[in-house]
């Protein structure tokens, strides 16, 4: 895959997002998209030139999901995109509300964490120490965290995405609120790093610093 990733983001928003908002099924649509600066989280490429970091995260609300045919204009993605894993995901807001939707970037920066659980944990044991455990002192402790959403993995449609057991998404209204005030002090940065290596592998882990774009909002939030 020859295309960049300047020409992907291009393509998802100018020309695959507008087909895919023509659709009928499609209730809520989000696409972030990762940022040039990378920060802490930039890697190195590899002997083809690509970066490992996910190139965009895209949320897509449907009437039914029920296989991978639900998906709507599906081929357009692959011929932009080196990889594409599809999840179906059960999704909470732990903190701030879902913006409107808006021709304009939502303000500040996204932190996404594609994680997998760790070895020792099933799925469910990894869902339920996330949402249960961690949230409480996620929320706490990220003390410039502006809003928070957790996507546990229902189902795979894809070969790819079944090493991922759900995502993490940590908005931040400005990127010095991500740089400084990530943590509330050493200890809440001890607290979380040990925390979650309770229950997510931290040798494997993706991560991105992304830009969320709102092109259709779900209907509550309309």
């Amino acid at each position: 895959m020859d295309t960049t990733a300047a020409a992907c983001h291009a393509a998802l928003l100018d020309e695959w997002a507008p087909e895919v908002l023509a659709t009928e099924p499609v209730e809520a649509l989000t696409i972030n998209i990762a940022d040039i600066d990378q920060g802490i989280y930039a890697q190195a490429p590899d002997e083809r030139g690509l970066v490992p970091n996910a190139d965009a995260l895209i949320v897509l609300g449907l009437e039914r999901a029920h296989d991978l045919d639900d998906l709507p204009v599906r081929d357009p993605l692959h011929k932009v995109s080196r990889r594409v894993d599809v999840w179906r995901v059960l999704s909470y807001q732990r903190k701030g509300d879902e913006p409107a939707a808006s021709p304009a970037p939502t303000p500040g920066i996204k932190f996404v964490s594609f994680m997998q659980r760790a070895e020792a944990l099933s799925h469910e044991q990894f869902v339920r120490y996330w949402t249960e455990r961690h949230t409480p002192l996620a929320v706490e402790r990220h003390v410039g965290l502006w809003r928070y959403v957790q996507h546990v993995v229902r189902r795979a449609y894809t070969p790819g995405g079944r090493a991922i057991d759900g995502i993490a998404e940590l908005h931040f209204r400005t990127r010095e609120d991500f740089e400084q005030r990530f943590f509330d002090s050493d200890e809440g940065r001890r607290l979380i790093m040990a925390d979650v290596t309770r229950f997510m592998r931290r040798d494997w882990s993706q991560a991105a610093l992304m830009t969320e774009h709102v092109l259709r909002a779900p209907a509550s939030q309309t």
